[in-house]
Parts: structure tokens; C-alpha cells; sequence
């Protein structure tokens, strides 16, 4: 009996819906039995041990367990022999609803996976892909060997997404890059097509290397207005690329085929990829540094910071280190954007960036900064929270820093000294400011052999100012006939002559004449000391022995004073300059060279003894030598004090020229082949040499970031500052390295999606 329900229409009784249900059932049971069965579509695991694989040993290996782990194989091996006997794939259930619910999607997927059935593996109701059980690094739907895949009905969506995932792509490009040595396969022309386009794109990668290794060692930029190849504004590195197409028919020739194709089509030649280069380079440089240094074990640290271009500031990291050769090496590392100046954050910082790299702080030995107070600071500045990292990391100012600071006390001592300084400025500032009065200047000082333009004054580089003083003082005839002739030329503006005839005064007068003298000749011992300061391989008893300027000066000379009532001495002008400003000046010069040579006294005392070994009796050399071993008691054995009497006899036998500084031991003992004989004395004499004299190599990395940061290139983003700073500093090392296991990586990913 048929029932209306609430909308009107009639209701199909009981008996009605069960009649419709055993139609439908008789139907779909039609349909199945229409349908192929399901090993039609899937090759037999019989087939795949024997046929798919081969018999040859490589194959066999892909199974035994080679690749991946070996438990993982033996299941993969067991998962084999238990899906054999599922021959008749009748048995499997096909009827039900949580996996087949929809027949006619089930029969779409079968029909997809029918287009390349030697991928696919079915064991019982789960499907599993076969290159992906193999190799998959991680388990995936199709390679999980205790499940597989069983979800029939979105079969399809999960297919196409499988055969995108980067973990499907490398168990492919694995199994063909076990079958290369084996050409006779049946695939065996994809695989010589495979290695076609790889060596095809090794070379191209190889052109791409050399024009970044090229533009990035001499700080060029690298983009332009535009990217696209033909156009005049694509910048340095499209622009060499288009040249060396020029005159290499290969690069020519893939140009023409892939140069501005748009997204999509990946050529190699875009920034991206230009950018990814970079950055790969730079990463492959840092582990061949953290590598040396892993050898070496002791190194020093070099730390120093300034703003860039983009008021950005830029941490500067270096390091020093000893080379199997015993040479000294300074290293950059990188910058480190935004740390900040506080000791805690900068501390932070630099374990944070060395842990990344592998280093262990433990093993430093030296910290050099300059003397700024968040540095050098004894309790709360950086070197003393790098102490608890590695208790032995003795603290070096800076050498050629102190120089400096001895060079500005001793000027500001008195006020002669502040205003010579300023009438030297003033007269660049006077000349440089109009063409026209630089231009008389220049046809001056042309009628004098060796003489120099004027030249800017520095504020932090004091060795610079002898170039200063040495231009006026080789030009000081024709400089002060220029000033007159502007002061008397009624063309000049009135404001001009008159600053002209007060620097024309100011430089007949003897106190500027005078101060002339003087500091020309104690800049030139400063611009020397600060060059010889400045070089790698000087050791810090090199520093500490060094002859300080002017020290000897001021021996010979007779010093005016008077004892006794209190009535004035008139002294003439000339005993007055010499009281008044020459004594002060030679005075504050020794004084602070003192001061500041007493910071490396400590280091003196504990390694000093190495160069005097001849001279030292027996009794004060053992009490010295254990002294050393109890601060170094994790790097020296107490066998060293029993090493030092027997080296020292060898020391007797050797040319003055290799016992004279520590470097020069180091290299005698690893020349004659003896550093087993003396392997305490080996890493005594590497500790110490690895202390830095100078930051010198940060100051360095500043002259970098400016080329590399420029007003034009100001948005450039910090990792690829800092990578392009490495690249162009440590630019001896780039050339060194072997870049063919990047370029065949590189091609490889490229032939992949190629094929």
C-alpha cells in the first residue's frame, strides 16, 4: 500500500523498495563482471623480482639493501613474497563500501593506471608504488609497507599529486642512476637522453659559475632595470653572458633557444636561479673555511661593526687560523645585520652564527676588537662573555687601533697641534671647493718634481694624515704663492680672497711651519708601524718588541725647568715652542705608547720565553714552561716542560732567521717534519700565533660592503650582502675549489625536469 508524504507525493511501499534494491544489486553485479580483472592492469611481483629488475648485481642491490635502510628492504623482500600468492585477484574485495563505494570512478583510475603498469605494485586491497618502496626517503601513501594506499575512490587526485612530490622525483632519479652503468635495459634510451641533458646543463651551469665568480670578486652588481637578454639595462650579469655568447657557439646557441621565455620554461638564466647560485657558493666557501679550521683546531676571533648604506649595522665576522703549512690565514665569515651594541646581544650572536657553522668556541684562543668600552670592557664587554665560553681566549686590543689613539692624545695635548690640523683641512676645503682654484693649485705645484695634490684629512686613520702633511710640505712654496695670487686677483670674489690671505698668514707663520716639520716626520713612523701592524703574519711579540715611535726621541734632548722661587722666566720664542709644544707633544707620544704596550705584557710573559730559549738558565725555563701548562692544562701535556729542553737544543743548530719570531718556528718545525717529536710544542706555538695583532681584516670587510652596498644597490637584501662580502673578500678561495660536484647537482635537478 502506497503512502503520501507531506509534500504529496506518493510514497513506494516496502515490498517495492526492496524489489528496486535487488535490480540495482543484479546490475552492479553485471557491471563487475563486465569489468577486467585487476591483474590486468598491475605486473605480477613474480615478474617484478625477475623481469623489471634483472638479474644484474646492481639490481640486486637495489633489494638486498644498499640504498636505504636494510630492515627496510628485508620487508620490502617479505612484502614481495607474500603478495606472490595473491595471484587471483578475485579474492580481493571488491565489494566493499568503504573502499569502492563508486564502481564507475574506480574503473577511471584503473584505466589511468593502466597507461604504465610496471610502476605499480597491488597487494591485496593496497596499492604501492614500486621506485618509491625502493628509495623513498620518507614514507608516502604509495611506499608505506605495512599499509599502502587503499583509498580507491580519490585514487586519481592522489596519483597525479604523488608523481609531483620531491620525494617520488629522487626515488626515480635514483633508480635510473642505478641502472646507468647498465645501458642494456629496456629504457635504455631515456637514460642516454638523461645523460645528454645532464652534460648539456653541466655546461651550461659551468658558464654561469665563472661570470658570478667573476662580477662577485671585484664587487660588481649583478642586475640591471630589466632582465631581458638584448636589452641595454639587464645589468653586469646578463650583459657577460651575452658577451661570452659572442665567441662560445654553445652559449650562443641556448640563448637563442631559452632567452626570454617567460616563466615556466626554466633556462637557468633567470635571477632566481642567479640568486640560488649565490647562495649555494657561498655556502660550499664556508665549509671549505669551517674545514680548515676543523684541522687546525685553535683560531681567534675578529669582531668589529659599522653601519652600511641603509643605516642597517652590520656585524663583521673574521677569524684567524693556522694553515697545514704553519702560514697564518684571517678569514671573513659574514655580517650579521642588527645585532646591535650590547655585549649580551652581540655575545649572543656570534655562539649563535659559529654553532650554525659547526665551530666549536672551545678551541678559541684569541678575541681581537678595538678599544671601544662594550668590547674591551673587562667585566660586562664582550671578550670577557666570550671567557666563559672558552676560559682561554685571551683578549688583544687592536694594535694599529692604539696606534691611532696614541697619534690623537698626543695632537690634542695642545692647542698648536689642534689647530695645525685644522689650517690642513682648511686648505684642501679652500681649494677643492672650486674648479677654477683647484685648477691654479694643480699648474703650481706642476713646476715641482715627486709633488702631491692636497689631500683629505681622515678622522680615524692617523697613518693617512703623512699623506696630508707630506703634500704640503713638498708643496709649501707654491701652495702659499697660489693663496697669494688668489688674495691679490681682483676677479675672485672678495669673501675668497679674503679666506685666502688669512691662509696665506697662517702658513708663514713659524708655529705652522714648525708643526709642518714635526708631524711629517712622526706621521711617516706611523703610516709604517701601521702598515707593518696590519699584515697577517705578524705575531704579537713582533707587536710587543716592534721600535715604538719616537720613543728614542726625546733622548739628547735638554729639558728647561726651573727649581726654586716663584718669579717668571721669559724664554725666547724658540725655547718657548720647544717647552710649550714640542716636549708635551713627545711627551704624550711615549707615555701612551706605554700604556698601551702594557696590555700585551701578560701575553709576553707566558710565551716570550720561546724566543730567548739560548739565554734563559734552566731553573727560570722549567718554572716558566709549567706555568704555560697549567693555563693550557686541556691543550698541553706535562710532557711539554721534558719537549722544551730537548727543542731547545735544536733551536742552537738552527739559522737566526728561523727562530727569530714564532711564525718562523712553526715553519721550521713543520718543514723539517718534527711536529710529531714535539706535539706540545706544536700546539704552544699555534695557540700563540693564531692571536690576531690587528682587526685589521674586519676594517677590511667595510671596504667590501662599501663597493658591494652602494647608493644603487641600497634595498639589496642582507643574506646576499653578506654572500656576495664572502665571495668578493675570499675571492682565493672561490678560485680554488672544484665547483663540479655543484655543477653536476645543478644539472641533474635540471635534466630531471627537462624529461
Amino acid at each position: 500500500m502506497e503512502s503520501v508524504n507531506e509534500v504529496g507525493k506518493k510514497k513506494a511501499s516496502g515490498s517495492k523498495n526492496r524489489k528496486r534494491a535487488k535490480e540495482n544489486a543484479q546490475k552492479n553485479a553485471l557491471l563487475v563482471s563486465k569489468m577486467p580483472k585487476l591483474q590486468n592492469y598491475f605486473f605480477k611481483l613474480e615478474t617484478v623480482e625477475t623481469g623489471c629488475l634483472g638479474n644484474n648485481i646492481d639490481d640486486q642491490m637495489l633489494i638486498s639493501g644498499s640504498v636505504n635502510d636494510p630492515n627496510k628492504n628485508k620487508e620490502l623482500v617479505n612484502l614481495h613474497e607474500q603478495a606472490s600468492e595473491f595471484n587471483d585477484l578475485d579474492e580481493i574485495d571488491l565489494h566493499n563500501d568503504q573502499k569502492y563505494s563508486d564502481r564507475e570512478h574506480r574503473a577511471k583510475n584503473l584505466v589511468y593506471l593502466e597507461t604504465d603498469p610496471a610502476k605499480w605494485i597491488l597487494n591485496k586491497n593496497s596499492l604501492y608504488y614500486f621506485y618509491c618502496l625502493l628509495f623513498a626517503q620518507n614514507e608516502t601513501a604509495f611506499s608505506h609497507q605495512g599499509k599502502g594506499f587503499i583509498n580507491w575512490k580519490k585514487c586519481l587526485d592522489y596519483v597525479k599529486n604523488h608523481e609531483k612530490n620531491q620525494i617520488h622525483l629522487r626515488s626515480v632519479k635514483l633508480w635510473f642512476s642505478k641502472q646507468s652503468e647498465n645501458l642494456e635495459t629496456i629504457d635504455k634510451q631515456l637514460k642516454i637522453e638523461i645523460q645528454k641533458e645532464e652534460s648539456y646543463w653541466q655546461q651550461v651551469i659551468h658558464r654561469l659559475i665563472e661570470t658570478i665568480i667573476f662580477l662577485s670578486s671585484r664587487g660588481l652588481a649583478f642586475r640591471g632595470d630589466d632582465q631581458i637578454l638584448g636589452s641595454g639595462h639587464n645589468g653586469n650579469y646578463l650583459g657577460c653572458l651575452e658577451l661570452i655568447s659572442k665567441f662560445d657557439p654553445f652559449l650562443s646557441t641556448h640563448i637563442d633557444k631559452y632567452a626570454n621565455k617567460g616563466k615556466g620554461t626554466v633556462s637557468y638564466l633567470s635571477n632566481t636561479i642567479c640568486d640560488d647560485l649565490i647562495l649555494t657558493m657561498t655556502k660550499t666557501v664556508l665549509e671549505n673555511i669551517v674545514q680548515e679550521i676543523i684541522t687546525s683546531k685553535y683560531f681567534s676571533i675578529i669582531i668589529d661593526s659599522t653601519p652600511d648604506i641603509s643605516k642597517v649595522d652590520q656585524l663583521t665576522v673574521a677569524i684567524r687560523y693556522i694553515l697545514p703549512d704553519g702560514s697564518p690565514v684571517e678569514r671573513f665569515l659574514g655580517f650579521l645585520p642588527s645585532v646591535g651594541h650590547k655585549a649580551k646581544d652581540m655575545e649572543l650572536a656570534i655562539l649563535h652564527f659559529f654553532s650554525d657553522l659547526g665551530i666549536y668556541m672551545k678551541n678559541c684562543r684569541g678575541q681581537s676588537y678595538d678599544n671601544a668600552q662594550n668590547m674591551s670592557g673587562i667585566y660586562n664587554g664582550l671578550q670577557s662573555r666570550i671567557k666563559k665560553s672558552s676560559s682561554t681566549a685571551e683578549f688583544v686590543p687592536c694594535s694599529a687601533h692604539s696606534l691611532n689613539l696614541v697619534g690623537t692624545f698626543a695632537a690634542e695635548e695642545t692647542s698648536v697641534g689642534n689647530r695645525f690640523f685644522m689650517i690642513t683641512q682648511g686648505l684642501y676645503t679652500f681649494f677643492s671647493g672650486s674648479t677654477s682654484r683647484w685648477k691654479i693649485l694643480e699648474n703650481e705645484l706642476n713646476s715641482i718634481p715627486n709633488s702631491t695634490l692636497l689631500k683629505n684629512l681622515c678622522p680615524t686613520r692617523w697613518s693617512s694624515r703623512y699623506f696630508v702633511c707630506k703634500s704640503i710640505k713638498n708643496g709649501y712654496k707654491k701652495i702659499v704663492v697660489a693663496l697669494q695670487n688668489i688674495s691679490e686677483d681682483v676677479s675672485q670674489r672678495p669673501a675668497t680672497r679674503h679666506e685666502a690671505l688669512a691662509l696665506f698668514k697662517k702658513m708663514k707663520n713659524l708655529e705652522f711651519t714648525f708643526m709642518l716639520v714635526l708631524w711629517t716626520h712622526i706621521l711617516e713612523r706611523f703610516n709604517m708601524t701601521s702598515k707593518s701592524l696590519q699584515r697577517v703574519d705578524m705575531d704579537l711579540l713582533s707587536v710587543i718588541c716592534f721600535p715604538m715611535i719616537l720613543k728614542d726621541k726625546k733622548k739628547g734632548l735638554y729639558f728647561y725647568y726651573y727649581e726654586g722661587g716663584s718669579e717668571d722666566i721669559m724664554f725666547s720664542e724658540k725655547e718657548n715652542m720647544k717647552i710649550k709644544t714640542f716636549f708635551p707633544i713627545i711627551d704624550a707620544l711615549i707615555s701612551n705608547l706605554n700604556k698601551r704596550k702594557e696590555a700585551y705584557n701578560e701575553l709576553n710573559e707566558k710565551f716570550g720565553f720561546f724566543l730567548h730559549l739560548e739565554d734563559i738558565d734552566q731553573t727560570e725555563f722549567k718554572l716558566r714552561a709549567e706555568k704555560l701548562v697549567n693555563i693550557y692544562e686541556d691543550d698541553l701535556d706535562i710532557e711539554f716542560v721534558e719537549e722544551l729542553l730537548q727543542f731547545k737544543q735544536m733551536v742552537l743548530c738552527m739559522p737566526e732567521s728561523q727562530k727569530n719570531s714564532f711564525h718562523a718556528l712553526l715553519k721550521a718545525l713543520i718543514k723539517y717534519n718534527i711536529s710529531s717529536t714535539f706535539p706540545s710544542i706544536e700546539i704552544a706555538l699555534k695557540i700563540f700565533t693564531c692571536m690576531p695583532c690587528s682587526n685589521a681584516s674586519g676594517e677590511r670587510s667595510f671596504s667590501v660592503l662599501k663597493r658591494v652596498k652602494t647608493y644603487l644597490r641600497s634595498s639589496l637584501a642582507n643574506e646576499k650582502t653578506s654572500s656576495l662580502s664572502l665571495l668578493c673578500m675570499e675571492s682565493k678561495v672561490v678560485k680554488n675549489i672544484d665547483w663540479s660536484t655543484l655543477v653536476k647537482r645543478f644539472a641533474k635537478d635540471k635534466a630531471r625536469k627537462k624529461l
